[in-house]
């Protein structure tokens, strides 16, 4: 492990026990960390138009009249506010400070939008959350004793706010930071938050990327800065022209690499060394009076809190023509993969035929909000007299994989009757973006069954990513909708034996 630090003896010990992880002598073992407090907060916030979610933490046994350092922990663009919480569980306990884990906030990059300017998440980070906490915990107002630190993605947004708002932070720490924003351009959200990648669209980038504001940057950092980064890390090259930029700018910082790549094995490993080096830099700062500012309260209304997240439902018109008479004429076909040409065997005891699990990409792509309808047909069969079920399960992704909307199980019947039979079956899907769009009014998706004579069999299936859930925050991402279909046998009334030979996919023809 390569250390290039300022760190004193006391946090020195403190990190020793990390030291085995790291191949060094191994170190003694450490007693449970006192309890931790921790609270999940829902919140529908003006700046960013949508609800946020966050978790703010701390030692049980700190006073509540108390006025301590904090610290606010931004995840991963593909993570989520859990994340940093599992990190520091078993570790914040030791230590007096608050820790804030906000959410990702819908892929924005951890700031305010250009392209859309409903989108203000740096808002709702430097102002509404910290006038929250700051009003509602024991935390310091003072700069020298307010931290942040962020991994991969994160990372890029700690340190962009950092210099961004020179009076708010006194530390700032940066981890595996994906640190040159326009290696990203038209990617990864960053399209529809900032513009494509285009001549006109990159200055946006350039005016946004830590690595080119850091260049212009004038005289010392206003705050203690560590960087860090795995051995084997994909950030790391990103990392290496973050610290040549400073070092050309002869400005002082803390450097570590460690061994790890770029996930949460590494990121959780250094953990404890990220809560000692903010011990150090706040204690330094209290000692030598560095930072001792506060700066004004931000002038923002008060964060409304939720108990719950929103629900949603399918709108009449989208019920009404999920359930629509099922009409033979054909529609536009859309490929399912998976399927072999000779069909996909089925069987309770065998585990290479425990599943049929097939993939298809729908047409429902973009940002607004719509009504999209789909006609499932589905033919199958079995080698035995006796019938039973197959079950159909539905999962909707977006087009990095993430999980938008998990469905529950349709039973698709199979009567009695004469060996080596086929049967077909008909569904209908229909997945409604709400209003404005999916990021803010959550997506609703229904699944109905038909019978052989063309009529809805039961009622519609639903599933929901509701408005502020995470599912809802992965689709600006990756906006295009992939459909998982996975086929069992139900351990209960399961067919003993079955194969599925053919299943097609439509989209509705307009009119229905």
């Amino acid at each position: 492990m390569i250390h290039l630090t300022r760190r004193s003896v006391a946090a020195a010990l403190l990190l020793a026990a990390t030291a085995a992880a790291f191949g060094g002598a191994p170190a003694a073992p450490q007693p449970p960390a006192p309890p931790v407090a921790w609270k999940h907060y829902l919140v529908r916030s003006p700046a960013t138009g949508k609800i946020e979610r966050f978790w703010v933490g701390r030692a049980a046994a700190l006073k509540a009249d108390g006025k301590y350092p904090t610290v606010y922990f931004l995840p991963g663009l593909l993570d989520t506010e859990d994340h940093w919480k599992a990190a520091l569980e078993p570790h914040l306990g030791r230590h007096e400070m608050v820790a804030v884990c906000p959410s990702v906030g819908g892929g924005a990059w951890f700031m305010n939008s250009p392209a859309q300017p409903w989108m203000k998440w740096g808002d709702f980070l430097t102002d509404e959350l910290r006038a929250f906490v700051e009003a509602n915990y024991p935390a310091s107002h003072a700069k020298g004793q307010r931290g942040i630190v962020g991994i991969s993605a994160g990372g890029h947004g700690a340190l962009y706010h950092a210099l961004q708002r020179p009076e708010l932070y006194g530390a700032v720490s940066v981890l595996s930071g994906a640190m040159e924003l326009r290696g990203y351009a038209g990617q990864v959200g960053l399209e529809y938050w900032i513009g494509p990648r285009t001549p006109e669209a990159m200055p946006l980038y350039a005016e946004r990327s830590v690595i080119a504001i850091a260049s212009r940057q004038d005289g010392p950092l206003p705050f203690n800065l560590n960087l860090e980064a795995g051995d084997k890390d994909g950030a790391l090259a990103q990392m290496v022209m973050l610290r040549q930029v400073l070092d050309r700018r002869q400005v002082p910082y803390d450097w570590t690499v460690a061994p790890g790549g770029h996930d949460w094995t590494f990121w959780k490993s250094r953990t404890p060394a990220q809560l000692a080096w903010f011990d150090e830099a706040f204690t330094r700062n209290r000692q030598e009076g560095r930072f001792p500012e506060e700066p004004p309260a931000a002038s923002v209304a008060p964060l409304e809190v939720l108990k719950d997240l929103p629900d949603v439902a399918l709108t009449q018109e989208a019920t009404r023509r999920l359930r629509a008479e099922w009409r033979a004429d054909d529609g536009r076909r859309i490929s399912v993969t998976g399927l072999p040409p000779e069909g996909a065997p089925l069987a309770l005891n065998d585990p290479k035929a425990k599943e049929v699990r097939l993939k298809s990409a729908l047409d429902a792509r973009g940002h607004g909000a719509g009504l999209h309808l789909y006609r499932l047909t589905v033919t199958a069969g079995t080698p035995l007299e006796k019938g039973g079920s197959i079950a159909l399960t539905l999962r909707l992704v977006n087009g990095r994989n993430m999980g938008l909307v998990s469905m529950p199980a349709a039973t698709l019947p199979v009567p009695d009757g004469q060996k080596d039979r086929r049967v077909e079956w008909r569904a209908r899907l229909a997945l409604e973006f709400k209003e404005p769009d999916p990021l803010r009014g959550g997506i609703a998706c229904g699944l109905q069954v038909f019978g052989a004579d063309g009529t809805p069999a039961g009622d519609p299936l639903v599933g929901k990513a509701k408005p502020g859930s995470a599912n809802a925050e992965f689709w600006p991402i990756a906006p295009e909708a992939q459909a998982e279909w996975t086929f069992t046998l139900p351990p209960e009334k399961g067919v003993g034996l079955a194969a599925v030979y053919d299943v097609r996919l439509e989209v509705e023809p307009p009119g229905e």
